[in-house]
């Protein structure tokens, strides 16, 4: 379920705060898209940035929920806006369904090439607090334990003879309750051991904290800035 892929490829050897801009420019870019063609392209563009920053496998985890967005969101802005009787076309709708798309492509691609570390770091450059950056990394390391804590007792589940795949879905709901109650109270003796370790080593102390990481920035950087700054004149001008 971890989703950073270990590459030596252009992407994974910028800069931590490059990667958190680019980020940000990715994720903006299509608001400024006015046609579904041009958003279409922006997600195409994404997928080929996903393929070169060696996250295809990443790419075939989530096309599934990339598809079911996008029909949702289609369906939503197809139906909504005739009930209401304002303006609506298909065409919008596409066009908004689409960059829901790009939006999770944006975020797919951020984490296929960046460490947890690297996204603590860029945040605390930047100027947030160390304290903040490390509970916003913590979405980062807990949605994967999370999953794998319920792999595991899921496993244990049908190593005693539970069997979790007859039956249709309400009754695999009832079956995976009380699983999602262990999970919880595994997850809360995690949280508490987490915090004595935390304690431990001192975190919170006052002081100027060190980072073992030390990037630099490089051509490949510059190069990125300036890419980034003639998309935003050509789609703005």
């Amino acid at each position: 379920m971890y989703l950073y892929q270990e590459a030596n490829t252009p992407f994974h050897s910028l800069h931590p705060v490059t990667k958190l801009l680019m980020l940000l420019f990715c994720i903006v870019i299509p608001f400024l898209a006015k046609t579904f063609l041009v958003t279409a392209i922006i997600l195409a563009f994404y997928v080929t940035l996903l393929l070169f920053a060696r996250g295809a496998g990443n790419v075939k985890k989530f096309w599934k929920m990339l598809l079911i967005f996008w029909i949702f969101t289609f369906a939503i802005w197809s139906v909504v806006p005739k009930i209401r009787g304002s303006e609506w076309s298909f065409e919008n709708a596409a066009l908004l369904a689409t960059r829901i798309d790009t939006f999770v492509l944006a975020g797919l691609l951020f984490v296929t090439i960046t460490r947890i570390e690297e996204f603590t770091f860029a945040l605390t450059r930047i100027g947030i607090p160390y304290k903040v950056a490390f509970t916003l990394s913590l979405g980062f390391r807990l949605v994967p334990l999370f999953y794998q804590n319920l792999q595991t007792i899921v496993a244990a589940q049908k190593s005693r003879g539970v069997d979790l795949e007859s039956g249709g879905l309400s009754v695999k709901a009832r079956k995976y309750g009380p699983m999602i109650a262990a999970l919880i109270s595994y997850s809360l003796r995690n949280a508490d051991l987490m915090a004595m370790s935390l304690e431990a080593k001192g975190f919170g102390y006052p002081g100027k904290r060190t980072s073992y990481l030390e990037p630099k920035i490089s051509w490949r950087d510059a190069l990125v800035f300036v890419c980034i700054a003639l998309i935003l004149f050509t789609l703005l001008r």
